[in-house]
C-alpha cells in the first residue's frame, strides 16, 4: 500500500520514483492567508478502479490507453497549518480523499488506463470522467459530466447539473435540483430531476423512464415499438411514437409541472 500526504517540501516522489512538486502560494502574510499546494505524481502501477472519499473538491478522471501507471495531480487550497491531504493506492486501487479538514480543499485530475471503474461521493466539487469504465457516483453539491463510459452509470448530485454522453451500459441519474442531459445512450435508462429540465437521447431501442417534478421533459428514441406512458399535471404534452401494447420495451415519461415531449428519430 503507498500512502501520499502533502508536506512542506517541494518534492515528494511516488511507487517507482515519479516526480513531484509543491508550489505554496501565499494570497497574504497571516496564518489565515489562503496558500495552495501543487502535487504531480506518477505511480508505476495498473489501476483498474478508483474511490472517491467524502470531502470537498473538484475530481477529474481522464482515461488514455492501457499503460500501466497512473498519474495523480492534487491541488490543495487551505487556510492556516498545512492539511493533511493525501491519497492511496492499495493494490489495483487508487483512494482519492478529499477531506482535508476545515478551510481546506482538494481536487484531483488523474490520468489512468481506460476503462478504470470510478465509485464514492464528495459532498461539494465536481466531477469529470472520460473513457472510465463502470461509475458510482454521488455529490452534495456539484455538477458531474460523464463522456465515453464503457459500464453502467449511476450518478446523482443534490444540487447540479448532470451530463452523460456515450454511454454503453444502464444509465440511472438523479438530480434534486439540477439539469439532466443524456445523449448517446446505447441501454436501459432511468432520469429524474426534481427541480430542473431532463433530456434523454437513446442510440439503441430500450426501455426509459424520464421523469421531472418541475421542469421540462424531452425523450428521443430510434425506431422501435414501444408502450408509451406520458402524462404532466402542468404543461404541454406532444408524443411522437405510437403506442403499442403489446412491445416489450416501456418509455415511462412524466412531469409535475411542465412540458413533455416524446419523439422517434
Amino acid at each position: 500500500m503507498a500512502l501520499h500526504q502533502t508536506t512542506a517540501v517541494a518534492a515528494r516522489t511516488g511507487v517507482a520514483a515519479a516526480a513531484a512538486a509543491a508550489l505554496i502560494l501565499l494570497a497574504g502574510c497571516d496564518t489565515l492567508s489562503f496558500r495552495r499546494l501543487d502535487f504531480d505524481n506518477t505511480e508505476a502501477v495498473k489501476i483498474s478502479r478508483i474511490t472517491v472519499l467524502p470531502g470537498s473538491g473538484d475530481v477529474t478522471v481522464r482515461a488514455s490507453g492501457t499503460t500501466p501507471q497512473v498519474r495523480i495531480k492534487r491541488m490543495v487550497r487551505y487556510q492556516g497549518g498545512e492539511p493533511d491531504a493525501r491519497y492511496e493506492v492499495k493494490g489495483d486501487e487508487l483512494v482519492l480523499d478529499t477531506d482535508c479538514g476545515n478551510r481546506c480543499s482538494i481536487s484531483y485530475e488523474v490520468t489512468a488506463p481506460e476503462g478504470v471503474a470510478v465509485r464514492g461521493e464528495t459532498g461539494s466539487g465536481n466531477v469529470e470522467l472520460t473513457r472510465v469504465g463502470p461509475v458510482e457516483i454521488k455529490l452534495g453539491s456539484g455538477d458531474i459530466t460523464v463522456t465515453g463510459a464503457t459500464g453502467p452509470v449511476r450518478a446523482e448530485t443534490g444540487s447540479g447539473n448532470i451530463e452523460v454522453v456515450d454511454v454503453a451500459g444502464r444509465v440511472d441519474l438523479h438530480a434534486s435540483s439540477g439539469d439532466i442531459s443524456a445523449r448517446r445512450l446505447g441501454d436501459q435508462v432511468d432520469a429524474e430531476a426534481s427541480s430542473g429540465n431532463v433530456t434523454v437521447e437513446l442510440d439503441r431501442p430500450a426501455s426509459a423512464r424520464v421523469h421531472a417534478g418541475s421542469g421540462d421533459v424531452e425523450l428521443t428514441v430510434p425506431a422501435g415499438r414501444y408502450r408509451v406512458r406520458s402524462s404532466t399535471g402542468s404543461g404541454d404534452a406532444e408524443q411522437g411514437v405510437a403506442d403499442d401494447p403489446t412491445a416489450p420495451l416501456l418509455l415511462d415519461v412524466g412531469t409535475g409541472s411542465g412540458n413533455v415531449t416524446i419523439s422517434q428519430r
